[in-house]
């Protein structure tokens, strides 16, 4: 477009000289109907021929300043809510569900090492006292319970069972001095006797005649000596009326001294 613009200046310019030549041209052609004098038209001449014509100056046009670039704006427009796509949902219909699938039982597993029946403590001993207790008055006397009649035995009366209360032979039974002993089965199944004199001793189980050694608990003290017998015992055997009178006769040798029975059982722990 510059090109263009400069062509139309310069073609401008010179139509403008060409005009001025003209006018001075014009100018300079004196008229007809005006009379000069000769030394005037001389005098013109010489001035028209001596100053010579001034060329008009060119003055360039400015160029015209260049069109700002248009730059288009673009109009900001509503950006429009998306519209939410409906879910689908399948059902049985649409999209059948697979069977369920068969759950595989476990495998088996090994049955667990049977455990093994603790062992069972040994008690502390192999025999305990059951029972022991004094027999009556009555029960000493061949003749029953007469008043101030006293029976003659003196006798300690053992028997021997297992655990199970099943008598056992082969026991053999003494005092804890060691001085008299005697086997279960001298007496009868499972029992045996001991003679006791007018002495005290307790009893307990020492062992079997084969040898084997057993340890026991040991009876109480019993006796034939009024003064070592609880006068509970005697008053429980029908020796005395009451628990005062058994201490009073204590005292004054009234009982049975020397004639008292007792009646022992020892059992097996195990």
């Amino acid at each position: 477009m510059k090109p263009i613009l400069s062509q139309i200046i310069i073609l401008g310019g010179l139509i403008l000289v060409v005009l001025a030549v003209i006018v001075l041209a014009v100018l300079s052609v004196e008229p007809a109907w005006l009379p000069l004098s000769e030394s005037a038209a001389e005098e013109e001449a010489v001035i028209t021929l001596a100053t010579p014509t001034p060329v008009p100056t060119f003055t360039s046009t400015p160029s015209p300043s260049p069109l700002p670039t248009f730059t288009p704006t673009l109009t900001p427009t509503t950006t429009p809510t998306p519209v939410p796509s409906p879910t689908f949902t399948p059902n049985s219909l649409t999209n059948p569900t697979n069977p369920p699938t068969a759950t595989q039982p476990p495998p088996p597993t090994s049955p667990p090492a049977p455990v093994e029946p603790p062992t069972p403590t040994r008690p502390a001993v192999d025999f305990v006292v059951v029972k022991q207790r004094m027999r009556t008055n009555e029960e000493n006397s061949v003749l029953g319970k007469v008043a101030n009649n006293c029976g003659g035995d003196h006798t300690i009366y053992v028997t021997v069972v297992d655990g199970a209360g099943q008598p056992l032979t082969g026991v053999i039974v003494g005092d804890t001095y060691k001085n008299v002993r005697a086997a279960s089965g001298s007496g009868g199944l499972g029992q045996l006797r001991i003679d006791l004199w007018s002495n005290t001793m307790s009893l307990e189980v020492q062992g079997h005649i084969d040898g084997t050694p057993y340890t026991s608990e040991q009876t109480l003290p019993l006796s034939t000596r009024d003064e070592d017998i609880p006068a509970e015992w005697l008053f429980a055997g029908g020796y005395c009326g009451s628990i005062e009178d058994c201490q009073l006769r204590q005292k004054t040798n009234g009982l049975c001294r020397g004639h008292y029975s007792y009646d022992v059982t020892f059992q097996r722990t195990w």
